[in-house]
């Protein structure tokens, strides 16, 4: 099994010396003299959007089931989605979309072949997977994020 913690945070970031922001509600405040922006923001969410996606790919993985799944009525998932649902990856990708946006909503997701996505806190990514991911993990870092391998802090709720 591979494992990796897939994150936005430079090491120093990681560390707390260095100013970070840690989500949407950021937008507007300034972190080491840098405000961040709207476009900013998105564009860091597409990052992890497309990371999920690259190491989906290396698995094979077309669908992913929603697992632990916690809804609060404001969120506009709470009627569309239930425990246990197989959602095509595009799908998936837009409830994690809203995880990482703290939209009232928080999951993990299992895939075939023991393929796993969980969402942490403050943009913290952990992927699980069988098959070598090497081109993904490669082209994740390339893409500006963080890979490490990690093991999942999340794998003790199954």
């Amino acid at each position: 099994m591979h494992q990796y913690r897939v994150v936005k945070y430079s090491p120093e970031e990681r560390e707390g010396t260095a100013p970070a922001w840690t989500g949407m509600s950021d937008i507007g405040e300034s972190f080491g003299g840098v405000v961040l922006t709207e476009a900013v923001y998105l564009e860091t969410e597409e990052r992890h959007l497309a990371a999920v996606r690259r190491f989906a790919a290396a698995q094979g993985v077309t669908e992913l089931c929603v697992d632990d799944l916690e809804v609060c009525p404001e969120s506009s998932w709470w009627q569309r989605v239930a425990e246990g649902d197989r959602l095509p990856l595009d799908e998936a990708l837009e409830l994690v979309r809203s995880v990482l946006r703290e939209d009232f909503v928080w999951c993990r997701f299992s895939g075939d072949e023991g393929f796993f996505v969980h969402l942490g806190y403050d943009y913290y990514l952990y992927i699980g997977l069988t098959r070598a991911p090497e081109p993904a993990v490669a082209e994740t870092r390339r893409s500006g994020l963080h890979v490490d391998l990690f093991e999942s802090p999340y794998l003790d709720l199954d």
